[in-house]
């Protein structure tokens, strides 16, 4: 890829969060309306977007779809936010893209309405999908009302959970948050959520208001004898017993989701088969979720970047652990909530390791609020190298899904032959 479109979106990144849909509507117009041209599955939630929406893709795949997914943050650079069959786009194709719209981001400029980084990516996967894909799984990135994404039509929606994150533009209460994520239910569109407790009123209430058909987890489906990697799932009419690849507690609600999400597109599409879908579900490994990267010692990368997160992930590690001492690597962004994060790992982790990365957002050492509970590390790449020849404890590392993908590619590195 030309090294001046990298250039191109390193700079638009400076615009930062813009709220509202106006740019991304102007640039899909500009562009004869992509969203409208293809068929689409919306995904919001605090958290569990990307495993629901890597659990749904396997299991569409399965069944000879050609399946498009829209995510974030990227775990492949740019052309890691638009997969096709759970491969990053080529190099050409998000070149092409970009050649082609570009004339419509500056005239946009030029017009004062300069859309953002996020929004340019999101037009550029809509083009993408609208030529290639049978359907498309579209991640919400921030909120849902008005986020980037909420703009499309889609055949089914999905809530998977609300915590506090992103509190300055979604609101300090999980009411207010559910309120942002609630936006993506569309006028008789069937909606699925995750969502429990207080958070749940708002789904609700959006979902009457829409005339939309809304499953509940815990009450219209369920799991029941749950384990580590395997629970069986359950609605009125079916039971399924599921053993998952992927480690961690929470992945059984994302899949638990996700096999509604397909009894809710097999009563629209008919030929799906619900136990291929299955099989393909058990097989699914997500990078950069409880993931193992490195087998002697065993170190594993999990991108907790908030509160919900960070209880699932010590929650798991517990149950696989619960004896065993571990040694803990963490670095977040720095308008994440540092303070409760660390606080939650140093409460179970006596070996806690705190460091910092290459990134605008990324906390320094001096920003993690807690000075005392955690050994601070200057220099990570030395630390993990040395724990790689010398250690046999576990190592987990955890935080900022950017922080995820740099260790994943610098560890993938030291395993190459000279």
């Amino acid at each position: 890829m030309r090294t001046n479109i990298y250039d191109f979106f390193e700079k638009r990144q400076q615009l930062g969060v813009q709220p509202g849909l106006d740019r991304i509507k102007a640039l899909l117009e500009a562009l004869d309306h992509p969203e409208e041209k293809f068929t689409s599955i919306h995904i919001a939630g605090t958290n569990g977007k990307g495993s629901t929406g890597a659990f749904l893709q396997a299991a569409l795949r399965a069944n000879r779809y050609q399946v498009g997914t829209f995510t974030s943050p990227s775990l492949h650079g740019l052309t890691g936010f638009i997969l096709i069959n759970g491969e990053p786009i080529s190099e050409t194709a998000f070149t092409e893209l970009f050649q082609e719209i570009e004339p419509v981001i500056e005239q946009m400029d030029k017009e004062g309405r300069s859309p953002s980084h996020f929004e340019i990516i999101t037009a550029l996967s809509f083009l993408y999908f609208s030529r290639n894909v049978d359907i498309a799984i579209i991640e919400a990135g921030m909120g849902g009302r008005e986020d980037t994404t909420n703009v499309i039509k889609p055949v089914l929606s999905i809530i998977t959970t609300v915590s506090k994150d992103h509190t300055a533009f979604l609101g300090e209460t999980l009411e207010e948050i559910a309120a942002h994520k609630a936006g993506i239910i569309k006028p008789f569109t069937p909606i699925i959520t995750g969502v429990e407790g207080e958070g749940l009123l708002p789904i609700v209430t959006e979902a009457n208001k829409k005339r939309a058909v809304l499953y509940r987890f815990g009450m219209d489906f369920m799991m029941e004898n749950v384990q580590v990697d395997e629970f069986e799932w359950k609605n009125i009419a079916s039971s399924y017993r599921v053993k998952l690849q992927t480690i961690g507690l929470h992945q059984h609600h994302n899949a638990s989701i996700a096999i509604q999400a397909l009894k809710v597109l097999k009563n629209r599409f008919g030929h799906l088969d619900i136990q291929v879908a299955i099989e393909a579900i058990q097989k699914v490994m997500i990078p950069g979720r409880m993931e193992k990267i490195h087998d002697n010692p065993f170190i594993l990368v999990d991108g907790a970047h908030n509160e919900a997160g960070m209880k699932a992930f010590i929650k798991t590690v517990r149950a696989i652990y619960p004896r065993r001492k571990v040694k803990v690597l963490f670095a977040a962004f720095k308008d994440k909530d540092l303070k409760e994060m660390q606080s939650l790992l140093a409460d179970v982790f006596p070996n806690l390791y705190i460091t910092s990365f290459d990134h605008p957002r990324a906390a320094a050492l001096t920003d993690y609020p807690i000075q005392d509970k955690g050994e601070q590390v200057e220099d990570w790449k030395t630390w993990i190298e040395d724990k790689i020849n010398s250690s046999t404890a576990p190592i987990l590392i955890t935080g900022s899904f950017h922080f995820i993908d740099i260790i994943r590619s610098f560890v993938k590195s030291l395993e190459r032959p000279e």
